[in-house]
């Protein structure tokens, strides 16, 4: 049953796979990982508050965990664009000698 099951869960995501549009890539990325945060959450959070003794330290801990690498992926992204006229890329002056 376990490979029946794992074959069916390949040939299915296969199937979507074929039929996902580019847009959609970052709306099921988000869906994804804020499945395995949410999944993650519900089952750690509560062992560590127990492990810890302390619920408030504990979930100060995660947020300041969560928003500090918020504001690391704001830092990285802060002045990253794709095209070469826009605000992040300043012009190139070169100075030869003349």
């Amino acid at each position: 049953m376990s490979l029946a099951g794992g074959a069916l869960s390949v040939l299915a995501a296969a199937a979507f796979a074929f039929r996902a549009q580019a847009h959609w890539v970052s709306m099921l990325v988000s869906y994804a990982i804020g499945a395995l945060l949410g999944a993650s959450f519900l089952e750690v959070l509560p062992h560590a508050i127990t492990a810890s003794g302390d619920a408030s330290t504990t979930t100060a801990t995660v947020l300041g965990g969560i928003l500090a690498f918020f504001i690391m992926e704001k830092l990285v992204l802060w002045r990253h664009c794709h095209v070469e006229e826009c605000e992040g890329h300043e012009p190139l002056v070169h100075a030869h000698g003349t």
